[in-house]
């Protein structure tokens, strides 16, 4: 009930600001080319030139879902454990439970090779702007989302070549669309991970109050041709201790957010969707819960998964209170409202917006008719399934490559296509009992939310209760990478010939998911995107660039200070929590248990040592295993959570309230030199 109320509050007190056309102080999630320098330099009396800029954008890096950072010229790179854990379960064994006691490689030989994992290092960033402009002119509402893909695959075929991976982001909604270059590695391997139980000390308890005694952090190393790759372009660390109102940056890839999306998106976010996912992932963790019981090696597979689960239901649950404040919301439709109005003041604006809030709004309502068949036939089918993601990879894959290039999923693309290939060969372990679980409650799922009369239901199902169809499917021969990777290079042919259970499944009915697929593209996407270009447009021309675009998972920078702060009830909560702390919260029993390295270090550590510090950056989803960097440009913690009121993030930034949470590298040298006994490592990061 506390964090309830703590994050309602957070929404009012910043809020009242919705309207106003500037940002905050410190608010944003910058581009690497278009960081406000002048803004910067005026509130806090120091900004980055460029080359400072171009320097941090080139030694950071993007993993799946999360950010890390080169830390020396052998390719060795700093995220998070969390960014991490399913390699550290993939190579875990019931012999090698690295999960529960941790991994270090003591030399290049011992380092492991993380399976479906790859990295990339952004190597710079065009505007592609007009290019899409000029595709999508005339565009109907129904087909626009169709001939931008088709634009977007031609310009990524285009850039890709060997190495190197393009992608297309739409930033603005749309009013500006920018070419990422990046150095794709997809030899990435593990070098250190502490036990779980340090990473994630305190857990849900602790998650988002204080600033925490989470030992979140790992290393990897990024491998070409067989050896550690040559990164010149590293950043540094920094093992000085950080200061009180000390400025620092965060250079990372955020997520997403919603802070420009209508206010017809964001009921249905708060009234339908939100609601959905919530519920969802109550019950899939109840019934991960209960596998992970069952006993020491249950508990180990079911690990990474749990903590995602668990995660992302106090995330959403704090997006969802964050959009339920009447009040609070009344003041996001005031900022719109106000853009509106400047619409309507400005002839040419009115005649290029038209009626564009309408046409989102009804969009959403076609979207809320089609919702449920399009997530469990398509967005979310099979989720959480190893075996379902391989089989409709293949499926789907020997259909689209036959294709032109602009003509097929993006997924399925020539710039994207080697994602694809890396999954299909990935050699990831698969427990059956464990897939029957995720398969299982996705069918239950879908038959009561379609109906078990519904003829798409009964192709998915046959005659099969959702429990059996599982179980029988969970002992798909996908399981075997060499046999995946038959069917993948054998094409249509292979997949029409084979009798594997997952793969006749998925052909059973995928005609039906990429129905509801294109219905939810003319009616849903297309309409939306183009609606918000128009509506970025009209932004533009009241705001200019002086507004940040919203996250897209793209290269941002924000900026900001080593800080607390203070509840709306006077309880002030500090940067910094240290060493002596971590050992006072410990009782022995999980989440607060100290592992038997770290009770046996305690005599040769620092308690002053700073282990936690939060700072006033702006931070969403995204960010975690971005580096922390001081005003040299070196890296001086690494960015793994947030506190309560960053959950409204998705919405909102508050300067006196919103935080980010990071490891330090003081924690990082201690733990590495005190703890673990990793001195080589911890000579190259310079830390001895």
């Amino acid at each position: 009930m506390r964090q309830n109320l703590r994050a309602a509050t957070a929404v009012l007190g910043i809020l009242g600001l919705a309207a106003a056309p500037g940002v905050q102080a410190e608010e944003g999630m910058w581009t690497f080319d278009n960081f406000p320098t002048e803004r910067m330099q005026s509130e806090l009396g120091w900004a980055p030139d460029q080359a400072w800029l171009d320097r941090v954008m080139a030694g950071t890096a993007r993993l799946p879902g999360c950010s890390a950072s080169n830390v020396s010229a052998n390719g060795l790179v700093l995220t998070n454990h969390h960014c991490v854990i399913s390699c550290v379960t993939a190579l875990s064994t019931d012999a090698s439970n690295f999960i529960t006691y941790g991994f270090g490689a003591r030399n290049h030989a011992e380092e492991r090779q993380c399976p479906n994992m790859s990295m990339q290092v952004l190597q710079g960033i065009s505007d592609v702007t007009e290019r899409i402009n000029v595709a999508t002119a005339g565009a109907a509402a129904e087909g626009f989302a169709r001939a931008r893909d088709a634009e977007v695959a031609r310009i990524e075929a285009e850039c890709t070549q060997g190495a190197q991976r393009c992608e297309v982001v739409a930033l603005y909604q749309g009013g500006r669309y920018a070419l990422h270059r990046f150095k794709r590695f997809d030899d990435v391997r593990l070098v250190f991970a502490p036990e779980h139980g340090m990473a994630a000390f305190g857990g849900d308890t602790d998650n988002f109050n204080f600033p925490r005694y989470a030992l979140d952090f790992s290393l990897l190393r990024l491998y070409e041709n067989g050896r550690p790759a040559a990164t010149p372009n590293h950043l540094n660390m920094d093992f000085s201790p950080l200061e009180e109102g000390e400025i620092v940056l965060i250079a990372g890839n955020p997520g997403g957010t919603s802070r420009a999306r209508t206010s017809a998106e964001l009921v249905f976010e708060r009234d339908f969707n939100l609601p959905w996912q919530l519920a969802s992932l109550a019950e899939i963790r109840t019934r991960v819960a209960a596998y992970a019981a069952q006993g020491q090696n249950q508990a180990r597979i079911a690990a990474s998964t749990l903590q995602t689960i668990g995660n992302a239901h106090t995330v959403l649950s704090g997006r969802r209170q964050a959009l339920a404040n009447a009040e609070a919301f009344a003041r996001i439709t005031a900022g719109e409202q106000d853009l509106q109005q400047r619409v309507r003041r400005n002839r040419a604006a009115q005649r290029e917006v038209g009626d564009a809030w309408g046409e989102i709004t009804r969009a959403q309502t076609s979207y809320r008719a089609m919702f449920y068949q399009y997530q469990y036939l398509e967005a979310r089918a099979g989720e959480r399934s190893l075996l379902f993601a391989w089989a409709r990879d293949i499926v789907r894959g020997a259909a689209e490559r036959t294709k032109p290039d602009a003509e097929r999923m993006r997924r399925f693309t020539d710039a994207r296509l080697a994602n694809v290939v890396q999954g299909i060969n990935a050699n990831r372990p698969v427990t059956p009992e464990f897939e029957e679980i995720h398969l299982a409650f996705w069918l239950s799922q879908l038959r009561a939310q379609l109906a078990a009369n519904d003829p798409v239901v009964r192709r998915v199902l046959g005659d099969e209760t959702p429990e059996a169809l599982a179980q029988r499917l969970s002992r798909s021969r996908l399981a075997d990478p060499a046999y995946r990777r038959q069917l993948w290079e054998g094409g249509a042919a292979a997949v029409a010939a084979s009798d594997d259970p997952m793969i006749i499944f998925v052909r059973a009915w995928d005609a039906d998911a990429r129905a509801v697929r294109e219905r939810y593209v003319t009616q849903v996407e297309g309409p939306v995107a183009r609606a918000q270009e128009r509506i970025a447009r009209a932004r533009f021309r009241a705001f200019g660039l002086e507004h940040y675009p919203d996250a897209t998972f793209s290269p941002r920078v924000s900026y900001g200070r080593v800080e607390g702060w203070m509840e709306p009830d006077g309880r002030v909560t500090p940067a910094f929590t240290r060493v002596s702390g971590l050992y006072e919260r410990a009782t022995g029993q999980a989440p607060f248990a100290l592992s038997q390295r770290w009770l046996d270090a305690r005599a040769r550590m620092d308690a002053n040592t700073i282990y936690n510090v939060s700072t006033s950056n702006d931070v969403i989803g995204g960010n975690s295993g971005s580096p922390l960097l001081n005003r040299d440009g070196r890296v001086v913690g690494v960015v793994f959570d947030g506190n309560v009121h960053s959950l409204g993030g998705e919405y909102f930034y508050d300067g006196a309230l919103n935080r980010s949470v990071t490891v330090s590298s003081s924690a990082i040298r201690m733990a590495l030199g005190d703890v673990y006994g990793m001195r080589a490592l911890l000579s190259e990061l310079g830390g001895e």
